[in-house]
């Protein structure tokens, strides 16, 4: 009986303990709690805190953007010992919720910090990009260009890097190969003779370019004239000149192909596009059709390829000034196949650009041809010994703009001269190769930023935009040029928008270059700010590549 009445006491005993200790923990958690949380906002406006201690909840109201908080005053009870975090550390990185716990005696309570006012930030577009709206042509081809330097892939990685198809490489088409028919190389003494050690480095390379080669178009060759020397007697040999040192006689100057032709062809090459000109083979118009009607008609009756014209590949544009419109006036327009012109970095500019676009609408006046920029350039323009120094990031107005004005109008094929195939130590090397391997296989699409679409004048922001498959590639140029005054604004969040109901597809990558930069500019990783919009900052004198994917 004693045993049983021990048993029922102590049941008894520890129950009310129990619900003592309850008790008491009740009591400890009403205890710890905040008394006062308010923020203070940049406008100067305080937000006071509604504490809710039965669900331990605090509601901050009229705060649009939690990083408009600028200083948090908050109480607490007696019992509290320390904050975890202390709300102070969170300023400038404060979230739509935030915990916080209150410490006492090994204990804790929890309390989450609510903003309830929260409004998600509109933008309103700078810039829109509309995908549906192509116009100019898609860019198939990427030439490599020997006449710069005929041993540049007489190394088989070089070639690899031109003609390969793994990451990194550039992925091209053809070559542009060199004709060393002047006194200055001596390679075409006389008709039906062509040395070739002065070929010998050229065939390498074309062989390592051959062997590299992994593209689904044909491979393509395509001949220019070699100019290296400043002595204009010795453009052409004795045997093709004529009274004028600098003008062929136009049959001559046809075998001397034909005879190059025939060469290649014995060393299993076909030559399958021809400029007559070069920047210095000023044959008039009559001479130009009496050339290329020998070319055509000596090819096909040996057997050969019968190359196709590329003209005018004069060192400018002329507009209706030029022999190249001459050249319709004689209707002589069947004598060429493709529309291919020099256009510099100094032509880049209201004067000379009406001349490129007319050249190129009267070569599609009567058919449809393609268009190349047979040799883009990116020179190391100064402004005056005082700037010889300077970074060359500032020039892409230029080069970049040049090509900006090729796919504006139509572009089928790009050859740089010195492009660069890997590394190098100017902003220019990597620039040059991210813009070209984002426009091959690509179109341009319609962009409007604030500055509007011209790009031929200064001191304005500059883009572009192309689409290939469901990427986009999109180009800012805000550079700062040494030989004005004037400094473009930094654009902090630019606001891009996408248009006909296309969403942006994951990640936004950029690369942006600027003044500071080392040459491979600064890579980062952005996240849109709606479905079809992301903020960008343009930074002044910076170049900016951003590409990403889309889609409906």
């Amino acid at each position: 009986m004693n045993k049983i009445y021990l048993l029922i006491a102590s049941i008894f005993f520890l129950y009310n303990c129990s619900k003592a200790t309850d008790e008491v923990a009740e009591i400890n958690n009403d205890e710890i709690k905040f008394t006062q949380f308010d923020v203070t906002l940049t406008s100067g406006q305080k937000s006071v805190g509604v504490i809710d201690v039965a669900n331990k909840q605090i509601s901050l109201k009229g705060v649009k953007d939690p990083l408009e908080i600028t200083s948090v005053t908050y109480k607490y009870s007696e019992a509290v010992s320390i904050i975890t975090p202390k709300p102070e550390t969170r300023i400038g990185q404060w979230g739509l919720t935030e915990k916080f716990r209150l410490h006492s005696s090994g204990d804790y309570v929890e309390y989450t910090v609510e903003i309830v006012d929260y409004e998600e930030p509109t933008y309103v577009n700078k810039a829109t990009i509309a995908p549906l709206e192509k116009f100019g042509r898609l860019t198939k081809y990427h030439m490599y260009d020997l006449n710069h330097n005929a041993g540049a892939l007489s190394n088989i990685s070089n070639a690899e890097k031109a003609f390969g198809q793994g990451s990194g490489q550039a992925k091209m088409n053809g070559l542009r190969v060199p004709l060393y028919c002047g006194d200055a190389f001596g390679g075409h003494p006389a008709e039906g003779e062509v040395v070739e050690s002065v070929y010998t480095t050229l065939l390498k390379s074309i062989e390592n370019a051959k062997t590299s080669y992994h593209g689904t178009e044909p491979f393509m060759i395509f001949l220019g004239l070699k100019v290296l020397t400043s002595n204009k007697a010795e453009y052409f040999p004795d045997w093709v000149t004529t009274e004028a040192p600098t003008v062929p006689n136009p049959v001559k100057y046809a075998q001397l192909i034909v005879d190059y032709v025939a060469f290649m062809h014995e060393h299993g090459h076909e030559v399958n596009y021809v400029a007559f000109d070069k920047e210095a083979a000023r044959m008039d118009v009559t001479d130009f059709t009496i050339a290329v009607d020998t070319l055509r008609a000596r090819t096909a009756r040996l057997g050969y390829v019968v190359p196709k014209i590329v003209a005018p590949e004069f060192y400018k544009p002329l507009g209706e000034s030029g022999s190249f419109n001459d050249l319709y006036k004689i209707n002589g327009e069947d004598r060429f196949d493709v529309f291919g012109n020099h256009y510099y970095m100094n032509h880049h500019n209201a004067t000379i650009h009406p001349d490129l676009k007319y050249e190129y609408e009267l070569a599609q006046s009567d058919k449809y041809r393609e268009a190349w920029a047979t040799e883009a350039h990116w020179d190391a323009l100064r402004c005056s010994n005082v700037y010889e120094n300077d970074r060359e990031i500032w020039t892409s107005e230029l080069a970049i703009g040049c090509m900006f004005d090729w796919t504006d109008l139509g572009l089928d094929l790009v050859s740089w001269w010195d492009y660069p195939l890997s590394g190098g130590n100017a902003p220019r090397h990597y620039i040059t190769r991210a813009y070209t391997e984002a426009l091959i296989g690509s179109q341009p699409i319609r962009m409007l930023d604030h500055d509007g679409e011209e790009v031929l004048s200064r001191e304005k922001l500059h883009s572009r935009a192309y689409i290939r498959g469901n990427e986009v590639n999109v180009f800012f140029i805000n550079t700062v040029s040494p030989c004005k005054t004037f400094i473009p604004p930094f654009y902090e969040e630019y606001p891009v928008g996408i248009l006909d109901g296309f969403k942006i597809d994951g990640t936004i990558r950029v690369t942006q270059w600027d003044d500071d930069d080392q040459p491979l500019g600064e890579s980062f990783v952005i996240e849109p700010v709606t479905e079809n919009q992301f903020l960008i900052d343009i930074t002044t004198g910076s170049f900016t590549h951003v590409s990403f994917k889309i889609k409906e």
